[in-house]
């Protein structure tokens, strides 16, 4: 925006040729002060002279000119340049006429020394910007007024972009963030002919599962038969990228490091990361290779090649003795307990609609604020923390292993759409209420979900409790066997887990390779 208020001044008749003629080169504070003084001058004479073709002497009024400013500063400034060129775009040289204040040791008086000499650059209205900003063009005043103007600009066009920009579709969205993952497929991104050798999918796997301290069911891989030492017969290859050091690392490491890496030939991704970045490469790195995560969605799935797992279980011993309980023979008709969300994606967790949903009966929904997240927030904003007292006081009142004494039970996503609340619910034999945007479910080629849990997106919670008590006795005993069967053959406990995990990569092959058969017994 200077620049461009620059060009604007100068543009004027009479203001041609001048920023590259100045010739302010001067490196003290008093050079380059004096130089507004002494550029306002040649303004002056550029306007009246703006039709000479050549380079020509100061008139004495002008030397008066310089001679003030040079006495401004007291005799501080040791040299000026006078550059006397008025040429519009011609010559490749102009004379200049440089002046030599010496100082006097005995009286301090300086006498000035013209001395001409020659200019070997082009007397253009272009000049180096280099030149245009040391040379300092305006003067204090306008200089001002022109750092004000370009503040004004600017937070006009911050406070604009909305406008003059629509917003991105999925900007309101939760979980519908962008992920460009390379446009794959089975038949594109992968070499069978190295699964075609072993009645198993072998995995080779270049690191183990991280955190230990929060067991994941891939542990049990480096122990069973579907995993190798060696790479040269491995089917596939997994990275575990939820490592400590990915986690904790500004830049996460590169995929094309891998030593068997081939562009990403049959390698998958392992993550349980609420965001794909928290502990993955950029999407657009990982070249060839699949996917087995948490946190994928129905915008940037790639069906048939990357594969939805679910959420470790947190509760290995949880709810036993409730399986066989029938829908409406059980204490309650939906519950929920668990952490309110503040900020971010599970914020809607606050809201009143969600909240609101309580009534002290046969719904029960408790929530409470203590999170690490949320005390840091509520400690820098506390209005953020309105209602976390009253609710606490509601959600020790109610104990959880009761809660899941329930026919329905609510599995709200929080920092990302996979909720560990569902396979929770699902050992207790009830059926899941997911509350999720944009979310691919677990293993969605061995489970046909539809027939088992219901989901309601974030924007349409007040439809949850109307829906679940208009339902059939019919469906809803229908729904929970199904759900009972599925957890039971697919997630009831980490060995389950794995063998799923395994049943569902081998699946993507759809029957082509016989020694891996979709009926093969686990």
């Amino acid at each position: 925006n200077f620049h461009i208020l620059v060009s604007l001044v100068l543009s004027a008749p009479g203001y041609t040729a001048l920023i590259s003629s100045t010739g302010l080169g001067g490196t003290s504070t008093s050079d380059n002060c004096c130089g507004l003084c002494r550029l306002s001058v040649i303004i002056g004479e550029v306007a009246v002279k703006e039709q000479t073709s050549g380079c020509t002497a100061f008139s004495r009024d002008r030397e008066r000119q310089v001679g003030g400013c040079r006495n401004e500063y007291d005799h501080e400034l040791e040299r000026t340049y006078l550059v006397t060129c008025a040429v519009l775009m011609g010559p490749k040289q102009c004379v200049a006429r440089e002046r030599f204040l010496e100082k006097s040791d005995e009286d301090n008086l300086g006498k000035v020394t013209p001395r001409p000499r020659l200019w070997n650059r082009k007397c253009t209205a272009v000049g180096s910007m280099c030149g245009m900003v040391r040379s300092t063009v305006l003067e204090r005043r306008l200089l001002a007024m022109v750092i004000l103007m370009c503040c004004v600009g600017f937070i006009f066009l911050s406070t604009s972009r909305d406008i003059l920009e629509p917003k991105p579709w999925h900007s309101d969205k939760m979980w519908h963030y962008p992920v460009a993952f390379p446009r794959c497929s089975i038949d594109a991104c992968f070499n069978f002919s190295r699964c075609e050798h072993s009645d198993e999918i072998l995995v080779y796997t270049y690191n183990d599962p991280e955190p230990k301290q929060n067991p994941t069911y891939f542990e049990l891989l480096p122990s069973s038969k579907w995993h190798t030492n060696d790479p040269q017969e491995a089917c596939l290859f997994f990275y575990f990228s939820d490592s400590k050091a990915n986690k904790a690392a500004w830049r996460k490491p590169d995929p094309r490091n891998l030593p068997h890496w081939n562009g990403g030939l049959n390698h998958v991704f392992v993550t349980f990361a609420d965001r794909w970045a928290q502990t993955n490469p950029p999407p657009g790195s990982i070249g060839m290779a699949s996917i087995l995560s948490t946190e994928l969605h129905d915008t940037t799935y790639r069906p048939g090649f990357d594969i939805a797992i679910p959420l470790p279980r947190r509760n290995v011993n949880v709810i036993t003795g409730l399986s066989e309980l029938k829908p409406f023979e059980r204490k309650y008709f939906l519950t929920f307990k668990g952490t309110r969300y503040l900020s971010r994606e599970g914020k809607f967790r606050s809201g009143s609609e969600f909240r609101g949903m309580h009534d002290g009966k046969d719904v029960v929904v408790v929530t409470t604020c203590n999170h690490g997240t949320n005390n840091k927030l509520r400690f820098w904003q506390p209005w953020r923390g309105a209602g976390c007292a009253e609710d606490q006081t509601v959600f020790d009142s109610y104990d959880f292993m009761e809660l899941m004494n329930t026919t329905f039970g609510l599995a709200p996503a929080g920092r990302s759409p996979a909720s560990y609340r569902m396979l929770e619910v699902l050992s207790a034999g009830a059926i899941p209420v997911l509350v999720a945007d944009n979310y691919v479910k677990p293993f969605e080629t061995l489970i046909k979900w539809q027939r088992c849990l219901l989901q309601f997106p974030t924007s349409e919670i007040h439809r949850i409790v109307p829906t679940l008590r208009a339902l059939s006795k019919k469906e809803v005993e229908m729904r929970q066997r199904y759900c009972q069967q599925i957890f039971q053959s697919v997630l009831k406990d980490d060995s389950t887990l794995m063998q799923s995990v395994m049943r569902s990569l081998r699946e993507r092959f759809m029957g082509m390779l016989p020694n891996l058969p979709l009926t093969h017994d686990e």
